[in-house]
């Protein structure tokens, strides 16, 4: 196997786990297994102050796995394009003409 498949597939596996674990994460937190983490700093003790902290400390964590979860889907097609074969097919017409490159892909089979 090339290396560059190796490194594809290494690639491919660390994209899924960095969009699968801040789904399974959200998912826990959402049904309370797990307690939502402090973010940002208390705002006050009346109640608009612990709204408003509790709202900051939800997109803070909204923010973070959306981030987390795009860098994962950037990493796993960059290993899904080291994976993937790409055949160059290099048609000459004649000498002296310009040279036409055409692009051929692995073709699936139905």
């Amino acid at each position: 196997m090339k290396s560059d498949k190796i490194v594809g597939y290494v690639l491919l596996a660390a994209g899924l786990v960095l969009v699968v674990f801040p789904m399974w994460l959200a998912y826990s937190m959402l049904l309370g297994g797990r307690g939502l983490p402090e973010l940002a700093p208390s705002l006050g003790t009346d109640s608009m102050g612990m709204f408003f902290s509790s709202l900051i400390n939800i997109l803070l964590v909204f923010f973070i796995l959306i981030i987390v979860v795009w860098a994962g889907s950037i990493i796993s097609s960059r290993g899904v394009s080291l994976i993937r074969e790409i055949k160059l097919k290099v048609a000459r017409e004649s000498v002296g003409e310009e040279v036409l490159v055409v692009k051929k892909e692995k073709a699936e089979k139905p």
